[in-house]
């Protein structure tokens, strides 16, 4: 409104009729996965998948699957921070946490396909 000297009811009518777009809240994503990283995810899901048709009723039952991560001490930011507009085939912004918090705890767990089989919280 203000760098085009128009109404707000027609900048609005302009963005949301005319441009067909709306305004969206980042997706976070915890971070961002370098090429070599996403090479080895897919080598992993490659070797799953060829055990999995090998022998598909057994697969789950002998599947343990772990992962650790960092949990830290923080305030939740408001998502509003970071609304933007964006057109409707346009992908869906992201932001990466960057910022560190006053403490954290690294978070271990372990799991199968009947539940949960270890949980443990290291300073």
């Amino acid at each position: 409104m203000e760098e085009t000297g128009i109404s707000a009811g027609a900048v609005w009518t302009i963005i949301h009729a005319k441009l067909v777009m709306f305004k969206v809240s980042a997706r976070w994503v915890p971070r961002m996965l370098s090429p070599f990283q996403k090479h080895t995810h897919h080598q992993c899901f490659q070797e799953n998948l060829e055990l999995l048709t090998e022998d598909p009723e057994h697969f789950f039952q002998r599947l343990v699957t772990g992962d650790k991560t960092w949990v830290y001490h923080r305030d939740p930011e408001s998502k509003m921070e970071f609304m933007q507009w964006k057109h409707k085939t346009s992908p869906t912004p992201k932001k990466f946490r960057v910022e560190k918090s006053a403490g954290k705890v690294m978070a271990t767990v372990f799991w199968d396909e009947k539940g949960l089989l270890l949980l443990e919280f290291m300073p």
